[in-house]
């Protein structure tokens, strides 16, 4: 197989190209072993994560620390 990698100004690997039929063969995999369940989420469930979504692209994130600080009292 023929691939290529693409690499940042460090020089560290941060893609890589593969022929398309080796793609189309990895896609299809994927779609049997992890099948669409979006369409089997209850509407709250989709609300949340796409709000989730949103607040992550506005860079409204807390790192793990942060979290696991506020909320280790109920641990």
């Amino acid at each position: 197989m023929n691939v290529q990698f693409l690499s940042n100004e460090k020089g560290e690997k941060t893609a890589a190209v593969i022929p398309i039929e080796y793609w189309n063969k990895i896609k299809q995999q994927l779609e049997i072993e992890a099948p669409d369940f979006w369409g089997d989420l209850p509407e709250h469930v989709k609300d949340g994560i796409q709000r989730s979504q949103k607040q992550f692209l506005a860079g409204e994130t807390k790192s793990n620390d942060e979290v696991m600080e506020k909320y280790k009292k109920y641990l």
